[in-house]
């Protein structure tokens, strides 16, 4: 069976832009209200479920680099190798998440919405993992993977989402980007 997969439209390039610039402007203002705790799942995931795969790897970039632009410029993350090396290991974990969730989005079945949620999903599990593995060699507290802490990220990056995606229709409502279509997956025999 050979698979046959259809990607979103692309938009213009102003509009790809000024999405990108908007996800990347939501992150700085996430990093600066929860700090650690920045909703990379839910950007990652709408980026999957919604755009091209080169714009979604843009996407992730920028807005790991915006967040740890705001980390060490504004919120004044210490200047140690440990410290370094987290951020090193948050933009894997990003990378990893936005890998799954594009992966997942290409394979759901359903609407935009089924194959966001799905994407959220695989990204939050990925990004946790991730997490937690490089935890296991750089230095962090018993409670950074405690279930109320991975409660309160899961919480975090939920409600992440759900501004995002009103960002995204008030962005299109307004003509600022068109309106997000759905990556379809079908199999053609």
């Amino acid at each position: 069976m050979m698979s046959k997969i259809t990607e979103i439209q692309e938009e213009s390039p102003t509009g790809r832009w000024l999405w990108i610039g908007l996800l990347g402007g939501a992150t700085i203002g996430f990093s600066l209200v929860f700090a650690c705790a920045t909703p990379f799942v839910a950007l990652v995931a709408l980026a999957a479920a919604n755009m091209t795969g080169r714009d979604a790897f843009v996407v992730a970039g920028v807005v790991w680099l915006a967040n740890q632009a705001v980390g060490y410029g504004i919120l004044g993350y210490p200047q140690t190798f440990d410290s370094y090396a987290w951020g090193m290991a948050i933009g894997v974990a990003v990378l990893a998440a936005l890998l799954a969730a594009r992966a997942s989005a290409l394979r759901a079945r359903g609407g935009l919405v089924m194959a966001t949620g799905i994407a959220f999903v695989a990204a939050f599990t990925v990004h946790e993992l991730a997490l937690y593995v490089a935890s296991l060699g750089l230095s962090s507290g018993p409670e950074a993977f405690s279930w109320s802490t991975v409660a309160y990220i899961l919480q975090v990056n939920a409600l992440g989402l759900a501004a995002l995606v009103l960002l995204q229709f008030l962005a299109a409502t307004f003509g600022l980007v068109k309106r997000p279509s759905r990556l379809i997956a079908s199999n053609q025999g």
